[in-house]
């Protein structure tokens, strides 16, 4: 009886434990924003398809988010005007500001000597985000978005849109 009473303090130990952990890291983790390489048409219906960050704010509050123009890494535009653009590979910063539950795209544009890039070598980019409020933590937090070069180029050369498994 005594192994008993001593195996179920273990096991009520063992999941109190992993309670206070995954109540942590979900606490931590919660309102991450997520940012995904995606690839989609340049205007609805067209055949130029185009690499864009699909940058998604998942928490209640705005977010600030940053990344800097560096020279041989993917650069991102805001929108697919000409400054933005030419801006967006001109050395510096961009900031932009994401409101609660919301969206956005942002236009992906490929390094200078993007061919001349080893096939299995990483495109990368990486964003500063933190909230426009902070409660606590007031540092900013860092996104690492990377994909190897030939699944970047496959994902618009291969590209097949609304195209699923129907049930038949």
């Amino acid at each position: 009886m005594a192994d008993l009473l001593e195996l179920v303090k273990i096991v009520g130990s063992v999941s109190g434990i992993c309670s206070a952990a995954f109540l942590i890291v979900d606490r931590y983790t919660k309102h991450y924003p997520a940012a995904i390489m995606v690839a989609r048409p340049l205007i609805e219906g067209s055949v130029n398809i185009a690499h864009f960050l699909l940058l998604k704010n998942y928490s209640e509050r705005p977010i600030i988010i940053s990344w800097q123009h560096e020279a041989n890494h993917l650069c991102l535009a805001k929108d697919d005007s000409t400054l933005s653009i030419v801006r967006s590979v001109m050395p510096g910063e961009t900031v932009i500001s994401l409101g609660p539950n919301a969206e956005t795209y942002l236009r992906v544009i490929k390094p200078n000597g993007h061919d001349k890039i080893d096939p299995e070598n990483s495109l990368e980019v990486q964003l500063r985000w933190r909230f426009a409020q902070p409660m606590l933590w007031k540092v900013d937090r860092t996104i690492r978005i990377g994909m190897r070069k030939r699944d970047f180029d496959e994902m618009t050369d291969k590209y097949v849109a609304g195209v699923g498994i129907r049930d038949s």
